[in-house]
């Protein structure tokens, strides 16, 4: 037994429809860069406990681009290429081109500033104990003597960068705990008062 099933819409039907689905990529992206920013809040609470800053620039360039209906994609990023070196899943270390990279011998807690460590070594160069280069390490020496000498740092051509945050997984973290909730708060507000 067969049965011929027939629906019809009118034109307000169909106008209803358009709308719930223009609402619902408008509330879609809406959450979307909702959840950005708080996952780019927790990125700039995690930090401070994953690196020593020096300076504020790292927390100021993470930013946000915002989803459209028309693109409903919003990215969390970071401006500075220091930040991507140290992001889990990069595999590629610095490369210092024709050059060589300099790598100081102190933990990061003692360096300093890159400006400071560049006016560092151009005073030692003005000094009667100048730096000098054996094979790839810079050396010092602490008196007047021959020896002892002090490590001043190393000259490589690529330096390998311990990765030390999880970018993808506080993100991930952050979509998983606030989208459902806060898509969902948008569409029951859509529904109650009409506005987006």
């Amino acid at each position: 037994m067969a049965v011929d099933l027939e629906v019809t819409l009118s034109r307000k039907d169909v106008a209803r429809f358009r709308t719930l689905l223009k609402a619902n990529r408008t509330m879609a992206a809406k959450s979307l860069t909702q959840v950005a920013y708080a996952a780019r809040d927790d990125w700039r609470r995690l930090f401070p406990t994953l690196f020593k800053l020096r300076r504020r620039w790292l927390i100021t360039g993470a930013r946000v681009e915002n989803a459209t209906a028309g693109n409903l994609v919003s990215a969390v990023k970071n401006e500075d290429k220091f930040f991507g070196r140290h992001v889990h899943g990069i595999d590629t270390p610095k490369v210092a081109g024709k050059s060589r990279l300099f790598v100081p011998a102190e933990p990061v807690a003692q360096q300093g500033t890159h400006q400071t460590i560049r006016a560092r070594l151009r005073r030692m160069d003005q000094t009667k104990r100048k730096t000098f280069v054996a094979g790839e390490t810079i050396f010092r020496r602490t008196s007047k003597k021959r020896l002892p000498l002090k490590v001043v740092g190393f000259l490589r051509k690529e330096v390998d960068i311990e990765p030390r945050f999880d970018a993808l997984g506080v993100t991930d973290r952050a979509v998983r705990q606030h989208f459902p909730r806060i898509y969902r708060q948008l569409l029951l507000k859509w529904s109650e008062t009409g506005k987006a």
